[in-house]
């Protein structure tokens, strides 16, 4: 039961972490986004794209306020 419960916490943490999240593809933009209708994307004036969230954790980008 135990070798269970540690496969399916490493499946859920291994799928949560490949999420794909939404940009704001700006110089100055610093976070991600899981909902592309997030009102913190609601300024941005370039072009907004689906990248996984690993990509976006390596431009150095982080979690929105308002999904918090």
């Amino acid at each position: 039961m135990r070798k269970v419960i540690y496969i399916l916490a490493f499946a859920s943490l291994t799928s949560f972490s490949s999420a794909n999240v939404y940009i704001c593809v700006s110089p100055n933009a610093k976070k991600y986004h899981y909902n592309e209708n997030c009102r913190g994307l609601s300024n941005c004036k370039h072009e907004i794209k689906k990248v996984s969230k690993s990509e976006a954790l390596d431009k150095g980008l982080g979690l929105c306020g308002w999904e918090d």
